[in-house]
């Protein structure tokens, strides 16, 4: 983003210019995938409505003075503009069949976003994962250090996010590629020097350490769970589990999958993979949240479907919060 303001406009930006063809050209150059494209406009939709009662759970149940929570609104509210690029930008621009130079401005700012709340989801949900396995490995001191940590967090989350956002390349919309890629394909000719201008060794090192950093803490959570419940195969940790392996395999996916976009072009149904996981990633948390949280699950019904319950205790500051933080991953 920092090259759009240095240098004012898109065309002007070394090996991003546009202009030798019109937009009518352009768009010749791009394939119409409308079935993925209202898929993604329709689940980004509803992901993003369901988000809402969410956020709205969480501060009437006053469930946001735990650590945990805090980080989960942080991450939402990263999900939510996730999907408005992954799902919402990327279906109306797969019904039209764009490439990048269709909507240059447009799609070279909503490029910038898109590269920013992935990394930026990425480093929150290793904080999250991280805050579940401190509170289980040093539970004795876990109200000493889990406010500092959480806020620390936080604070290098969104430092991380806006540096990715201002001092790193975009990645560019691009139907026909199926997928949002490094390169504009502006140019007449491609040549060693663009192609180092449009790298972005950010993303590609993001996606490594993210995928490594996740299968570590997994393991670990797993392993603290299965000796916390001491060898007994109960529901929870059955949850825990299948919560797990479902954003794991989404968030793993992506990462490699875009990552090997830069290597090689992946087959068809790799490349459809790779765009729904990524769309999949930033919505399936509001389903796990609704479905596999017993606090926001019951609060839902009591709130929106008149389901009456028996009232949670949400006063006790650990006995009840952080067991049901577990449910959240």
């Amino acid at each position: 983003m920092e090259r759009l303001i240095r240098y004012g406009n898109i065309d002007s930006i070394p090996y991003y210019n546009c202009s030798w063809r019109t937009s009518e050209e352009w768009d010749l150059q791009g394939l119409k995938r409308p079935i993925l494209g209202w898929f993604l406009v329709l689940f980004g939709g509803f992901v993003e409505i369901l988000y809402l009662p969410i956020l709205y759970i969480i501060f009437k149940t006053k469930l946001i003075r735990y650590a945990c929570y805090k980080l989960i609104v942080f991450l939402t509210l990263t999900d939510m503009s996730a999907t408005v690029c992954s799902s919402i930008i990327s279906g109306v621009l797969y019904i039209k069949g764009s490439v990048f130079c269709s909507y240059p401005t447009f799609e070279y700012i909503a490029g910038g976003f898109a590269i920013n709340t992935w990394c930026m989801a990425c480093a929150i949900n290793i904080s999250l994962f991280a805050n579940r396995v401190c509170s289980i490995a040093f539970h004795e001191y876990i109200d000493v250090i889990e406010g500092k940590l959480t806020y620390f967090c936080i604070t290098i989350s969104a430092i991380y996010g806006t540096f990715i956002l201002f001092y790193t390349p975009i990645i560019c919309f691009n139907s026909k590629a199926l997928a949002w890629i490094p390169e504009p394909l502006s140019e007449i000719d491609d040549s060693k020097e663009s192609e180092k201008y449009y790298n972005n060794d950010w993303q590609s090192w993001n996606n490594y350490l993210f995928v490594a950093i996740m299968f570590f803490l997994y393991i670990t959570y797993c392993v603290l769970i299965k000796k916390l419940a001491h060898g007994q195969k109960s529901k929870k940790s059955r949850a825990i589990f299948i919560q797990c392996c479902i954003i794991c395999f989404f968030n793993t996916a992506t990462a490699l999958i875009y990552n090997a976009l830069s290597l090689m072009t992946p087959a068809l149904w790799i490349l459809y993979l790779g765009q729904l996981s990524w769309s999949l990633n930033h919505g399936c948390p509001a389903i796990i949240y609704l479905t596999m949280n017993d606090t926001i699950r019951k609060n839902f019904f009591r709130t929106f479907c008149r389901f009456k319950n028996t009232k949670i205790d949400t006063t006790n500051s650990g006995q009840v919060a952080r067991p049901a933080a577990s449910h959240v991953i």
